[in-house]
């Protein structure tokens, strides 16, 4: 009797169900801060890894990822992205309410392709957890906060009329103006 084996498909990442990634890459980077990133000396043991303000944005979640060892931006592909995951390193720009941010292509195997942009690296400028959320929040905040439009230059006054033989001969002439000139020897306008 042959035995068949039933291969099941791992579940689809929660971020492509359409729920908030946070746990899901905070796991991941505790995963990494415990085993490849285990006792490497830029690490600021007074920080954690938590990811900050993740929200929907045209399709994928994007938020903070703070870590022991860098704070980014990071963009985690939602189910209705539109954006094709490229090699690890490619360059990407993203929209976002207060400009363009450029960012880098990476791959996680629990997570797939995510971008990621760097704010702070390494962390240890920062001297608590409290310290990292904050800065963080406000990072966020300021991404997301729609830009100015650019002020219109102030309107000068307009220019005073010419005056004199040598401000005239300064300004430009139509070539009918020039060609006139000739028919109206007399003409001092």
């Amino acid at each position: 009797m042959a035995m068949t084996t039933v291969v099941k498909s791992p579940p689809a990442p929660l971020y492509e169900r359409g729920e908030n990634p946070a746990a899901a890459l905070e796991a991941v980077f505790r995963h990494i801060a415990a085993t490849r990133m285990a006792d490497v000396s830029i690490l600021n043991p007074a920080l954690d890894v938590e990811a900050v303000g993740f929200r929907p944005w045209r399709g994928d979640w994007v938020g903070v990822l703070v870590t022991p060892w860098f704070m980014s931006l990071i963009s985690l592909p939602g189910p209705a992205s539109a954006w094709e995951p490229e090699s690890s390193g490619s360059k990407r720009d993203v929209e976002l309410p207060s400009g363009s941010y450029e960012f880098l292509t990476a791959h996680e195997d629990e997570l797939g392709a995510y971008l990621t942009s760097s704010l702070f690296s390494p962390m240890f400028e920062f001297p608590d957890m409290d310290r990292a959320r904050e800065v963080a929040a406000a990072a966020l905040a300021e991404m997301f906060t729609p830009a100015e439009p650019a002020a219109a230059p102030a309107a000068s006054p307009p220019a005073p009329p010419p005056v004199g033989l040598t401000a005239k001969l300064d300004q430009p002439v139509s070539r009918r103006g020039f060609f006139g000139a000739f028919l109206r020897p007399g003409d001092k306008s």
